[in-house]
């Protein structure tokens, strides 16, 4: 899919708490997690019915040489507003997961 102003798009460096703010993380790092996989953050988004497009073969402008993919969600609030909401509920997704996996 060709880039829509419509829509907006989500990177998995956003959410990434081992990234400062200067290498894309976009979220505080109370709402960050290791290293989150694409999958994940699409889960979550599907889970709270942002309806995502996955996009895989896609890089990060700022990290070309990763091939980290990306989302795209369309346009239903301001981006920070929706990044903190992801954030948010990535954040207690992952401690669920940690929390089964001991």
């Amino acid at each position: 899919m060709s880039r829509d102003r419509n829509f907006l798009v989500i990177w998995p460096a956003y959410f990434d708490s081992q990234r400062t703010r200067l290498e894309g993380r976009k979220v505080p790092k109370a709402l960050s997690v290791e290293a989150p996989s694409i999958e994940l953050i699409y889960e979550v988004c599907k889970e709270l019915g942002l309806d995502p497009v996955l996009e895989l073969d896609k890089r990060l402008p700022r990290s070309n040489w990763e091939k980290s993919g990306r989302i795209l969600i369309k346009k239903v609030k301001k981006k920070t507003d929706l990044l903190t909401e992801i954030g948010k509920a990535l954040h207690e997704k992952s401690l669920k997961l940690k929390s089964k996996s001991k």
